[in-house]
């Protein structure tokens, strides 16, 4: 693969925000070419860092989403804090921002204020409900944001509860809608010349992405069409997840005709006929058939029985297996992470060339930014005596 050229070379991102939505989204933009300098608040900052599993003393997750930022530590609440971030904002060509609505005002850093240091700036809000309507003011995380936006209730199968996500998808929603909002926003001002103020919410996000399969649920009448009852949610049998003879998983996604054809020739069963693409009682059969035929064989049988057979037809791999499957090694999205309690890996951002060096310590640039700024040495210790930054 051919990673695409960093195409956000020379754009500049104030990124005030914390724990997993904000620094994803940067991450995106990190691998996208764009220069990330993360503004934290006094020890300790972002407590992400602190999140387990650990590699090397930080949190894996961490490690992954900040590599090649830097971090510079100012407490905001302190007047000299504010003056600070205001003479690094006509510099930076975004501002991302995961506080609640209102707290940028209180703190005399709104928009006004900000665009008056910068008047082609682009500040991005990501919040859990957004700047306005009747939660906006709310906390939250991200099972709840799932919850509200209709998303969790079509997990799980019939006769069960909405299971727990294992992926935080309203977060990562929220950051990717971030991303797509900040690339247009940069694009118009290049045609412009004007900024912009974006507002994302986690929750509207959520609810847009599950918008196609909420459309057919709602359009059946309640409660008309099951949890689990839709069709890429276990509706059909030929689009499922059955057990095979070692306990190990199987990924059945054969939907078209041939497809399943091929399947159920490698199955032993070259008579199988899906009843259709219409979830219901009529599955139950062909369901499970299947299941017993998969559950004969183990996985790694499965796996030989299948090689070279096209068919959407694949293994359940833990993560770790997946990471040394060597597709991701072929594809140059490979990462890796080694330390003396063990090696982190993960797949890179295919927007761009993977982002380099470690992730920053909390405020470790600090002294660096503000020589930046022209601040001399004895101006920075006494504002690191008078606690205003880090």
């Amino acid at each position: 693969m051919t990673l695409p050229a960093p195409t956000l070379q020379g754009v500049r991102i104030l990124d005030l925000s914390r724990l997993l939505p904000g620094p994803f989204a940067t991450w995106v933009l990190a691998s996208m070419g764009a220069e990330v300098l993360r503004v934290e608040a006094p020890s300790p900052g972002d407590y992400s860092r602190l999140a387990p599993p650990q590699v090397g003393g930080t949190s894996a997750m961490f490690h992954v989403i900040n590599r090649g930022k830097r971090s510079i530590a100012i407490d905001l609440k302190q007047p000299r804090g504010r003056e600070l971030l205001l003479r690094l904002v006509p510099s930076f060509d975004v501002v991302l921002e995961q506080f609640r609505p209102g707290v940028l005002d209180r703190l005399g850093l709104g928009w006004d204020t900000l665009r008056g240091a910068r008047h082609d700036l682009v500040l991005c809000s990501l919040t859990g409900y957004g700047q306005d309507g009747p939660l906006a003011g709310a906390a939250g995380h991200d099972v709840n944001y799932e919850a509200l936006s209709g998303l969790l209730w079509l997990g799980g199968e019939r006769g069960s509860g909405p299971p727990l996500p294992t992926l935080p998808l309203a977060d990562l929603c929220g950051a990717m809608n971030a991303v797509t909002a900040i690339l247009g926003a940069l694009f118009r001002r290049e045609r412009t010349g004007e900024g912009a103020r974006l507002d994302i919410s986690m929750t509207d996000s959520a609810a847009a992405m599950a918008a196609p399969f909420v459309a057919g649920w709602t359009g059946l009448g309640a409660r008309a069409w099951e949890r689990g009852g839709s069709l890429l949610g276990g509706g059909i049998a030929q689009y499922q997840v059955y057990e095979t003879r070692d306990g190990r998983h199987l990924a059945v996604g054969a939907i078209e005709p041939k497809f399943f054809t091929r399947f159920a020739a490698v199955a032993g069963h070259p008579g199988w006929s899906p009843p259709g693409l219409s979830p219901g009682p009529a599955q139950d059969a062909l369901r499970a058939e299947i299941a017993a035929a998969v559950a004969e064989r183990t996985l790694q049988e499965w796996t030989d029985a299948l090689e070279g057979i096209d068919c959407c037809v694949t293994p359940v791999l833990d993560p770790g297996e997946a990471m040394a499957s060597g597709l991701f090694q072929a594809r140059g999205l490979a990462g890796v992470a080694e330390a003396a309690d063990g090696t982190a890996r993960w797949v890179e951002q295919p927007v761009g060339p993977p982002a380099a060096g470690s992730p920053p310590g909390h405020g470790e640039q600090t002294d660096e930014v503000l020589r930046e700024l022209g601040l001399e040495d004895r101006q920075i210790e006494e504002l690191r005596r008078e606690r205003v930054v880090e």
